[in-house]
């Protein structure tokens, strides 16, 4: 089978759903015990994840975690309640006082929020590396580095990185790598296929795709990282409500469909505002003017409708927000991944190398409005830059 049709069959089994189609909902902390000594097996279970208990057991978490293994072809999928708790899980799992870790310069601003206001208070080095130069990223690798975090492409700026390079060094030094992987999706990229140990992706975006719904996922290559993995969250009681996990089930079924029209639509976005005579830059991976664009086409399958552009002059918050009231489809907002379209201006004064741009970014999120009302809302507010 295909992956549309595999995405409206997987973790859905209507013989056990009492011949419904979809899954059905579980609430409830409780599970009952068939017998005494069934639950005096229990208390002798060394495995906390196999306890009978609501956190653990709960069938339909378990058909969603399934159904994100099956599409990242992982070992385990755990559940988080939002993206930014499923990306937290790994460092809380594998880092303990003195290591060290390796963060893309690039990284999700609440990404480098958690490292910079959380770990540090454990004693915990944070490192940044240039998400595209590796030409000193050796020198950053001690005994003490224990995690390579990785985004590709990066947060607001889109960087490439060659993937395969970075854990190719990492496997060598036996230090776990992780990706955000929520930009792509498991529909354009598999980075278990580029040397990746663990995913997290915040299915609040695409796998959702209806703006909804918090939820996030941790996946897993290797079952010794899987139980490690699993272990964590559970220990901290992280998981997320059951009508949640439903609504990601749904989502699921459509997310073929919805990402190659939102694909189409960023694409052709982007091409128009290449060619404006007010834009010095489109961070956009498909285009063969970014860079690394031979990297992605390498590790990608395909593009998704987050992307960015940069005008050729810095421009104040005022004149910003009166290009912002000449816009009628996109509206400002941080959650992107649904059906409508959406637009920030993404300050970049955490970077490291915050200064190598000239003129304001703008990021985009292209929904599934028609393209054309999509590009003709764009320039109209542009033109109000020329007054």
């Amino acid at each position: 089978m295909h992956i549309k049709t595999k995405l409206t069959k997987i973790s859905r089994n209507p013989k056990n759903q009492n011949g419904f189609v979809n899954p059905g909902i579980y609430k409830g902390s409780t599970i009952i015990f068939n017998s005494f000594k069934e639950y005096i097996d229990d208390l002798k279970k060394r495995d906390d994840n196999k306890v009978k208990y609501g956190i653990h057991l709960n069938p339909s978490f378990k058909q969603l975690e399934s159904a994100i293994s099956f599409l990242y072809n992982a070992k385990d999928t755990v559940i988080a309640p939002t993206g930014l708790s499923a990306i937290t899980i790994p460092f809380l799992a594998y880092l303990k006082k003195g290591d060290e870790v390796l963060i893309t310069d690039s990284v999700y601003n609440p990404t480098r929020t958690f490292c910079e206001n959380i770990l540090k208070n454990f004693d915990i080095k944070i490192k940044y590396f240039h998400p595209t130069n590796y030409k000193n990223f050796n020198n950053l690798i001690n005994k003490k580095t224990k995690l390579i975090f990785l985004e590709s492409p990066g947060t607001a700026t889109f960087d490439i990185m060659d993937i395969p390079k970075i854990t190719n060094i990492a496997k060598r030094k036996k230090i776990i790598t992780i990706l955000d992987n929520t930009w792509a999706s498991p529909i354009f990229c598999q980075p278990f296929n580029l040397g990746i140990d663990i995913i997290v992706d915040a299915g609040t975006k695409y796998i959702n795709g209806y703006s909804d719904v918090l939820i996030g996922f941790v996946s897993s290559r290797k079952q010794q990282d899987a139980k490690i993995i699993r272990s964590t969250i559970k220990s901290l009681g992280i998981i997320p409500g059951s009508e949640e996990v439903y609504l990601s089930m749904r989502g699921i079924t459509t997310l073929h469909v919805r990402i190659k029209e939102i694909e189409k639509n960023a694409i052709n976005l982007a091409k128009k505002l290449s060619n404006h005579k007010l834009i010095s830059k489109v961070y956009h991976p498909a285009l063969p003017s970014m860079k690394n664009h031979v990297i992605w086409k390498r590790d990608f399958s395909g593009s998704t409708g987050l992307f960015a552009f940069e005008f050729k002059k810095k421009y104040s918050n005022n004149t910003l927000e009166k290009f912002y009231k000449k816009l009628k489809i996109f509206k400002i907002g941080y959650s992107w991944g649904g059906y409508g379209s959406l637009i920030t201006f993404p300050p970049l004064d955490k970077r490291k190398r915050r200064n190598l741009r000239t003129g304001t970014i703008v990021r985009i999120y292209c929904g599934l409005e028609d393209s054309k009302d999509q590009i003709k809302d764009i320039f109209n507010a542009i033109k109000i830059l020329n007054q």
